[in-house]
């Protein structure tokens, strides 16, 4: 391949392709018709052996930067149709609704016919919420187009849909949202404004709620906050829940930290052997996760709302624990791990979406005397250079 090289971005260059010299021999023809334009996708003209390794040297990589050279497992690779978490972009304007993801480096939104990654139910949506979208006053496009998100998530009990608009929407529209959750057997529609923040996103407020939407998690039903966080998909969140456990279960006798908890992915399984005290500075996380162990009847279990980035538990708020679990968001946790580096905690367990984070995280636990005894890359970002890992 020969390839022009353009402007710094990350730990590398940018770089478009002039053209082909030899194609490979593990190149395949992109199972998506929107593959090359789509930004969703960047690896689905890679053959499945050769993919498999460039997901585990991502995060070999990563720990390489940092000093770290740990025996990384093989790769747990994902399937198409298992994204059950997709945020969409849209665009109203006089010509007609557009709905998709950005275009590959770019702002533009490629207006998607179909999403091999995501779930059916989800990837269904694009037709349907494309069909809404055009009737809603609150997207009225004036003299520029009307933008709006589209986050949806695949629920125990149904799809969650939840819009960020513009404008809120008024009675006619929330009577069509109604509408619209009625036809497409939407478990709920919610919206709220546009926010800067993608980790803090403004407040959702639900339209109409035909079921609640339900995950469970250890055998315990969390009610689901609009839009929650959730990890992309059920069989990367059944590796890290394994991996978790078996860890945990090495450790000596004892309670158990779960920070940067969500809605319970964690804490929930953990609790049925061990008291645990989970945190999370997302109020409505934590009200989920409280509600749901109050419901179950788990007194062992402590949920706590805090803000770990600033307010990371140290000192003697980590003694008498036997195992702690953090899984942050893709910025890491420095303020977190250099806590943790202090500590006497006996196992700690890191999980994360981002390598290069998670190397920087380490490499401080390792500086305060832990080693990394196991560490798995687990593909929950299909045909994506992104990889989560749990260590």
């Amino acid at each position: 391949m020969r390839v022009r090289v353009g402007e710094k971005r990350g730990d590398g260059f940018a770089a478009s392709i002039v053209g082909f010299i030899a194609r490979a021999p593990d190149r395949r023809q992109p199972p998506c018709p929107h593959f090359g334009q789509c930004g969703g996708c960047a690896w689905q003209h890679i053959g499945e052996q050769r993919y498999a390794g460039l997901k585990r040297e991502l995060l070999t990589a990563a720990l390489a930067r940092q000093g770290l050279t740990p025996v990384v497992e093989a790769t747990r690779i994902g399937m198409p149709g298992e994204r059950r978490r997709v945020r969409f972009s849209g665009l109203r304007a006089a010509r007609g609704v557009t709905l998709g993801l950005s275009m590959r480096a770019g702002h533009e939104i490629v207006d998607l016919t179909v999403c091999s990654v995501a779930t059916p139910g989800i990837a269904a949506l694009l037709h349907s919420c494309r069909e809404t979208a055009a009737t809603l006053d609150a997207l009225s496009p004036g003299r520029k187009p009307a933008a709006f998100q589209v986050a949806a998530t695949e629920s125990d009990t149904g799809l969650d849909v939840t819009l960020t608009l513009p404008r809120a929407p008024a009675l006619a529209d929330r009577e069509r949202l109604a509408r619209f959750a009625q036809r497409y057997d939407l478990a709920r529609v919610s919206w709220r404004l546009p926010s800067g923040d993608d980790e803090t996103p403004a407040t959702a407020e639900p339209v109409v709620e035909r079921r609640k939407p339900v995950v469970a998690f250890g055998g315990v039903s969390v009610e689901l906050p609009p839009d929650a966080f959730l990890q992309a998909t059920a069989s990367g969140q059944a590796a890290i829940q394994e991996i978790v456990a078996r860890a945990v279960a090495a450790a000596p006798k004892g309670k158990v930290a779960d920070l940067f908890a969500g809605c319970g992915t964690l804490s929930l399984p953990l609790a049925g052997e061990r008291t645990v005290l989970a945190v999370d500075g997302d109020a409505a996380a934590i009200a989920a996760l409280s509600a749901a162990a109050r419901k179950a009847r788990l007194n062992n279990l402590k949920a706590e709302r805090r803000d770990l980035s600033r307010r990371p538990l140290a000192g003697g708020e980590l003694d008498g624990f036997a195992a702690l679990v953090f899984d942050p968001p893709r910025a890491g946790a420095l303020a977190q791990a250099r806590a943790i580096a202090t500590s006497s905690i006996p196992v700690v367990v890191a999980v994360s979406c981002d390598p290069a984070t998670l190397a920087r995280d380490l490499r401080v636990l390792c500086d305060g005397g832990y080693a990394i005894e196991r560490i798995v890359p687990i593909d929950q970002f299909l045909w994506s250079p992104r990889i989560e890992a749990a260590a």
